[in-house]
Order: C-alpha cells, then structure tokens, then sequence
C-alpha cells in the first residue's frame, strides 16, 4: 500500500510540475524497491500461513482417524495397529477386558442423549485416571470399551479394574437435579501369547455378558 500510495503522489506531481522530474524518476526506483520487498514479505507471511494450515490440518486428520471423537479414547482401527505391531514384537503376558456401561439404554431414554453423551465421557476420563501409562483404551462402539494391558497379570489388572468400577460409581452426574448413576460390568482375560489376543479378546466378551446376566455392577474373570 506504502508503494502504491508513493507511485500516485509520484504521477499526480509530475503532471502538475514537469521540474520535478529527475524527482520523480527517484522515487521511482524507490517504489520498485518497496514493491519488491514488500511483495517478498507477503509471499513469505502467505507461505508460513499454508504451512501452519497444512500442519494443523494434519494433525487433525491423524487425531480423528485414530481417536474417537466423543470420549478423546482410540478407535477399533487404532487398536488394529496396536496389536499388529505387539504381534510382531511377540509379546507375551498381558490382560485384555471388556468393558459395557449398565443400563446404558436405559440412560439415554430416561434423561437423553446428551446426558449420555455425558456418561460416557465420564467413562473415559475414569479409565485414563485408573489405567497404567502404557495401557490402551479404545472406544469399541456405543457403550462398549475395550482394554489393553500390556505386561499386566491377572491379578494386578484385577485390582487396576476394581479401582476403576468403584471411581466409577462415585461419579456424579446430574440431569435437571437428579443424579444419574453410572456403574460398569467388566469381562477379564489374561493371555499369554498375543498372535491369540482375537481368542482372549472373544473370552472376555463372553464374561462380560455373563457378569451383566448375573447382576451387573461387578469384573468377571
């Protein structure tokens, strides 16, 4: 704008006075020399500006396909690679659980969607406070959750669970006065070999819906 504004002052003076000429041509090659500067600038600015887009935009991208978005935890896709890559690495010695929230239905004719919406975000913090740092927690569909737990023996993934479900239960959720309550039924299985996770993750599912046939609110292992 600077150089636009500097080249009409140049013309409008020249025109009404010829004797600034030589005045004229040295502004100029001022002008030229801010027009290129100022078009390097912009180019630059413009440059970084797509490259901070790009950048984010990825990340989004790689966020949301391996993230689902209501509770924050990774999706069946992620946990696909995840135990791909145990499977290579053969790891051995781990627990798997499955994990459905009681009454979920229930919840969600009673008080609505977004109240349910709101249980399960609750679900998911309470798993992220309980589970160990290199354990994975993924978002199976609807109400169902499936956990991973590297290098976790049964007994210890017992216990890691328990806390869960009872910091679960203390949950406070509130729909127009009224607290909602949240419990969990979970199914346990502890493996030894991880090409056979697709089994232990079959035997979990198989307890857990044992567990909500017989009473609900309670680990099955």
């Amino acid at each position: 704008m600077l150089a636009v504004a500097i080249s009409l002052i140049s013309v409008f003076n020249y025109s009404l006075y010829p004797e600034l000429m030589d005045l004229v041509l040295l502004h100029s090659s001022f002008v030229k020399v801010m027009n290129l500067i100022i078009t390097l600038f912009t180019l630059f600015y413009l440059t970084n500006l797509y490259l901070v887009e790009l950048r984010t935009t990825r990340e989004k991208l790689d966020y949301s396909s391996n993230h689902d978005m209501l509770t924050g935890l990774y999706n069946r896709r992620f946990f696909e690679s995840i135990m791909k890559r145990s499977k290579d690495e053969k790891e051995t010695s781990f627990s798997v659980a499955m994990l459905d929230v009681d009454d979920f239905k229930k919840i969600n004719d009673t008080y609505g969607h977004e109240t349910g919406d709101r249980v399960l975000a609750a679900v998911s913090k309470c798993i992220e406070a309980c589970l160990p740092q290199d354990a994975v927690a993924v978002r199976w569909g609807g109400e169902e959750f499936v956990l991973y737990l590297p290098q976790v023996e049964n007994s210890r993934a017992l216990e890691v669970l328990e806390t869960f479900r009872t910091k679960l239960s203390e949950q406070e959720i509130y729909h127009k006065g009224t607290r909602v309550a949240i419990t969990a039924t979970i199914g346990l299985c502890t493996g030894e070999s991880i090409a056979d996770y697709e089994e232990y993750l079959r035997q979990a599912d198989e307890k857990l819906y044992w567990g909500k046939k017989h009473g609900k609110n309670q680990i099955v292992k």
